[in-house]
């Protein structure tokens, strides 16, 4: 079989001049920073994680009916230790039957099966060693199991399900146990979303840390949510106007570096783009800024999945948008009337100006 070489096609590219010696370097990183192991498809992921789950479900209620682990604390982090250690060894007996799908796949299932049964013990366990009415109690024990396994079980559905857990836990932590908490949901929402623009824009981030990257994405989608519910903390509304202002300036900040760079900032369509993320910070709420940005990062990165979260929470935050909206239901009807005049002045600018 030919065999290619990215270095050599990149020489031949910049000898003929079409693409500048500043980018060779950054693209040669680009090109190594994606390069990662062949995986299972989605619909066979998917199929596996369905078949793990129904099987972790039976097994932790046989468990449960057995009575084979109690409420002692010791007892389940044991239990789950064990559980651990045993879908390791599972994980490592699918590589070695790589060439039998049947085989493979059996135990690569029953090993996830065995790796959630095993967090979730564990987590119980430490939830009861520190205080059973604690949720700080419950992410203190996830980010401990994460970071344990996150190297040495390399399963990305797995790696993805407990970060997502353990930041969600963060959220409920904060919102359960804080009578005055909007300084630190906004702090977790910053620390979110600069997570979230960090791993998935920094191009030396290493394919294996991908799930963090999604989890990020998900959890600040779990947190504008929530703030966007109009959630009441002490009996006062939280202020969303930081967050809109944050993502307005992330917005245009995606839209200067999708284009080219700052010196980009003269040209007039990104001009307009801006103008629109600054009306929308201030009109909108921030889900729908979110679902933008999410849109527009996908479309920025390929990234299939990101633009369907996108268009999906679009849908989700426009319908939660409309429905909370605390005025008559004429007002609401101007109000999606002026929302679609104001993107159909904008689909015909773009039409009239930029298509030919």
């Amino acid at each position: 079989m030919t065999k290619y070489s990215a270095d050599d096609i990149l020489k031949e590219l910049n000898e003929k001049q079409l693409i500048t010696d500043d980018k060779l370097e950054q693209l040669s990183e680009v090109i190594i920073s994606n390069q990662s192991e062949q995986e299972l498809p989605i619909y066979q992921k998917v199929l596996l994680g369905i078949g793990a789950f129904i099987a972790s479900i039976l097994l932790l209620l046989f468990l449960a009916i057995a009575d084979i682990f109690t409420k002692n604390s010791m007892n389940c982090i044991i239990l789950g230790s064990v559980f651990i250690g045993g879908a390791l060894g599972f994980y490592r007996l699918s590589f070695q039957k790589k060439d039998n799908y049947v085989a493979n796949s059996f135990f690569m299932q029953f090993s996830f099966a065995s790796m959630m049964i095993g967090k979730i013990i564990f987590t119980a366990g430490i939830t009861l060693l520190f205080d059973s009415d604690s949720e700080w109690a419950i992410t203190l024990a996830l980010l401990l199991v994460t970071v344990a396994t996150y190297h040495i079980y390399k399963v990305s559905i797995d790696r993805f399900v407990s970060s997502l857990a353990t930041l969600i836990s963060i959220l409920v932590s904060i919102a359960s146990n804080f009578d005055n908490s909007e300084l630190l949901i906004n702090g977790l929402f910053l620390f979110q979303f600069i997570g979230s623009a960090f791993m998935l824009i920094y191009h030396k981030i290493k394919r294996e840390y991908t799930p963090i990257s999604y989890a990020f994405v998900f959890s600040l989608c779990a947190t504008v949510f929530y703030l966007s519910s109009y959630a009441r903390i002490s009996g006062e509304d939280i202020n969303i106007v930081v967050i809109n202002i944050v993502l307005a300036i992330g917005l245009i900040a995606l839209f200067i570096l999708a284009s080219g760079g700052v010196k980009k900032l003269e040209k007039e369509p990104l001009v307009v783009a801006s103008i629109f993320a600054i009306l929308l910070g201030g009109i909108s709420a921030p889900g729908i800024l979110l679902a933008i940005t999410l849109l527009v990062l996908g479309y920025y990165k390929y990234e299939k999945r990101i633009i369907g979260l996108g268009i999906f929470m679009l849908i989700v935050f426009l319908i939660f948008y409309y429905y909370n909206l605390d005025v008559s239901l004429m007002q609401k009807s101007m109000v999606l009337i002026g929302s679609g005049i104001l993107l159909l002045l904008g689909r015909l600018y773009v039409k009239f100006k930029y298509i030919k």
